[in-house]
């Protein structure tokens, strides 16, 4: 029989360094060489937070980056969907709270039609009334169908009940339910003249690609120009008191559980540390949250706590499903499980998490579209890409006693924001058993 290998340790591995020029008109570009990459990533990170959102047209910026792609100038109807899908590509958007992403993945001989594809869509969108309708309407529905959910329904608790409902980042991208109820075709051409510009704006290419690209990139974006749209203001948010909800959903025989705490962003100096703290606690098989309460307990498939950064600011939470009679028992648990003041983290458990971490990172970044979608979002984080291999030296540095005052100076575990979303008549009782003073909020209702 043939021997079987030895497993040695990885090679050194650095995050790919990018070349980066700037257009007269504010539009910096960073290109990526990435050998054997032939399926060629491109993306446009345009500085539009949610919070420049119009008070009344909350849900806007979805429904303009979902129309991006439903016809241009150029290339009307239906005709955009034909010339993207003939040159091999796959264009996307996506929204978050401090971004627009605009995406396309082609086939590195097709670039230059797919660059010049990408930039219509941004640049001479027709916006029309029927695309912007139908968009609403899959938008409510896919809102609908997550309220629907015990999972849901607590995760758009939760960002109610940890960020102080001044501030946009409280409510999810749909904004509230009924908030694109009236948001029109004018109002998405108006909010898409008023945002959409060069200036504040970063455009990644990477993969293996024919360099010659770079004159057709100056060619087709130099001539961009929005003199009313610049650089997004991006709000800083705070949290709010700590507070207890039962969301009622009659009839549910397991409870839908979120615990969390208001905490830091990746500009922190304790992002490294907390993170390696939150993966022994909570994030990964092993850790003490899921041994316990699935291993041991079997009360649930698998309980997490998971972090959650904003551009400023973030959250850390405790998610998981549990059966109605094992609720309190589980919540009386948690706490000892999560004092790090108590019971500090181990070596053995730093160890474990800080290699998951530094070991899984080379992964995310495998691919041409990996770096570019990772770039893009450091950046509209605030953050630039040699955050990745500082961020790796940062995980190398952690100890157990820096993860462990970490997790005890932001995971308060006499406090935090508990949302529970299950039958009231079944779990009111065991939460007050458990130490905790619910506010009921009926079916319908909203934090």
């Amino acid at each position: 029989m043939p021997k079987r290998p030895k497993a040695r340790r990885p090679r050194p591995w650095s995050f790919p360094r990018g070349r980066t020029f700037t257009l007269d008109n504010g539009l910096r570009v960073i290109l990526h060489d990435l050998p054997g990459q032939y399926v060629v990533s491109a993306g446009l990170m345009l500085d539009v937070p949610l919070s420049s959102e119009p008070a009344g047209l909350e849900g806007v910026s979805l429904l303009t980056a979902s129309t991006l792609g439903e016809g241009t100038v150029s290339h009307p109807g239906t005709s955009f969907a034909e010339a993207v899908e003939a040159c091999g590509a796959v264009l996307d958007t996506t929204v978050g709270y401090s971004h627009v992403h605009a995406l396309v993945d082609v086939p590195g001989a097709h670039l230059r039609t797919a660059i010049s594809l990408l930039a219509e869509a941004v640049m001479e969108p027709q916006l029309l009334d029927a695309d912007v309708e139908r968009h609403r309407q899959l938008h409510t529905a896919q809102l609908e169908q997550q309220l629907a959910t015990g999972a849901g329904r607590a995760n758009h608790a939760l960002r109610r009940a940890l960020v102080d409902p001044a501030f946009r980042a409280s409510r999810g991208k749909h904004g509230l339910p009924g908030s694109i109820a009236g948001v029109t075709g004018a109002d998405v051409r108006t909010y898409h003249a008023a945002t959409n510009g060069p200036r504040g704006s970063v455009l990644v290419v990477s993969g293996d690609f024919d360099h010659g690209v770079l004159d057709d990139i100056v060619d087709i974006f130099e001539h961009w120009e929005n003199p009313i749209a610049g650089p997004g203001t991006h709000e800083v948010p705070t949290g709010r008191p700590p507070a207890a909800w039962l969301v009622d959903r009659p009839g549910s025989v397991q409870a839908d559980i979120r615990w969390g705490w208001f905490t830091i962003d990746r500009q922190d100096p304790r992002w490294a540390d907390l993170q390696v703290a939150t993966n022994a606690l909570g994030g990964a098989y092993l850790s003490r949250l899921n041994r316990v309460l699935r291993e041991e307990k079997g009360f649930s498939y698998g309980v997490s706590l998971v972090n959650a950064p904003l551009r400023s600011g973030g959250y850390t939470y405790t998610h998981g499903s549990f059966r109605n009679e094992v609720v309190g028992e589980a919540l009386t648990l948690m706490p000892t499980l999560l004092d790090t003041a108590a019971d500090p983290i181990q070596t053995t458990e730093v160890a474990r998490a800080r290699d998951y971490i530094t070991g899984t990172t080379p992964l995310r970044y495998a691919t041409a579209a990996g770096v570019t979608v990772g770039v893009l979002s450091l950046i509209a984080a605030g953050l630039e890409p040699d955050f990745v291999e500082a961020q790796l030296a940062a995980y190398r540095a952690v100890t157990p006693e820096s993860a462990s005052d970490a997790a005890a100076g932001l995971v308060d575990t006499t406090a935090g924001s508990l949302v529970v979303v299950g039958d009231a008549g079944a779990l009111e009782q065991p939460l007050r058993d458990a130490g905790w003073d619910p506010t009921v909020v009926a079916a319908g209702d909203w934090i």
